[in-house]
């Protein structure tokens, strides 16, 4: 059995799902391979986590994503998190589809490897990598990236408003995002029924903002929200942007018979400071 084939196999040898054929290559290959033991206990523990829920958020939320746009735009950068954390935050969802366990479960186990292979790199001071382990190494961190985007794309179409702001947290820890995951948020921006998700969604969007697309996105997204709240957001972000091309909808929505005062002064003061 290949290392490929072992990986394949093993969420359904940790939750014993496999042929009796099947089972047998599987242990073969873990005599041949000892240290893959603790990857298949790492599955079976995490598997034991993944029925824990989480609360829907609350309206209180609104606050904390406003200012966490702020800090997007300010600093276009995320705190760094540690892998145990990580891998709480991917299994703090239950109940989910199969598809998409095996997805968030792929990923913490390649997230387990990096960790172990970056261990084992500081614990040999002194040592150089030659270039299959390079290779190797950015091998795994693109499948990760991989399978990162397609958890997004499944936590988006989510029913829960809790899953989908998840998968808005798993872009924030992606280094690039693919055109799947660009169109998963703005479906998220633009449609989304919870306004804490559409908020997350621009502070999530503004790391892209260098991408034409995106930019474009954005200035269309607006004459799209009826939230104050995501109106506002917008607003302050063609501002950080000095994006000349939003002023047109900005002024298409200030024609709004029910705009709100307090947006209708915001896009106001925002056409002149990008002007």
């Amino acid at each position: 059995m290949k290392e490929q084939e072992f990986k394949d196999l093993l969420p359904d040898y940790a939750l014993h799902r496999l042929s009796a054929t099947e089972k047998v290559a599987f242990e073969e290959y873990l005599i041949n391979h000892p240290e893959a033991i603790t990857l298949v206990d790492q599955w079976r523990d995490m598997h034991a986590l993944l029925d824990t829920t989480i609360p829907e958020p609350s309206e209180a939320m609104d606050t904390g994503f406003y200012e966490a746009l702020h800090a997007t735009i300010e600093h276009k950068g995320q705190p760094s998190i540690s892998i145990i954390d990580h891998i709480k935050s991917i299994l703090g969802i239950g109940n989910w589809q199969h598809t998409t366990m095996r997805l968030a479960l792929g990923i913490c186990v390649l997230l387990i490897g990096l960790f172990l292979g970056n261990k084992l790199a500081t614990n040999t001071s002194g040592a150089i990598e030659n270039d299959t382990t390079l290779d190797k190494t950015v091998s795994l961190e693109d499948e990760t990236n991989d399978l990162r985007s397609q958890l997004v794309v499944a936590l988006a179409d989510q029913p829960s408003a809790t899953k989908r702001l998840k998968a808005v947290s798993e872009v924030n820890k992606m280094d690039t995002a693919t055109d799947q995951v660009i169109i998963a948020l703005f479906k998220m921006l633009n449609s989304d029924p919870n306004v804490n998700v559409r908020l997350a969604a621009v502070a999530s969007l503004s790391k892209y903002v260098d991408n034409p697309k995106v930019r474009e996105g954005l200035v269309m997204s607006i004459t799209k929200q009826e939230s104050p709240l995501v109106q506002i957001a917008l607003a302050d972000l063609m501002v950080t942007l000095k994006e000349q091309k939003s002023i047109d909808s900005m002024e298409t929505l200030l024609q709004q018979p029910d705009i709100n005062d307090a947006v209708k002064a915001k896009l106001e003061e925002s056409i002149k400071r990008i002007i």
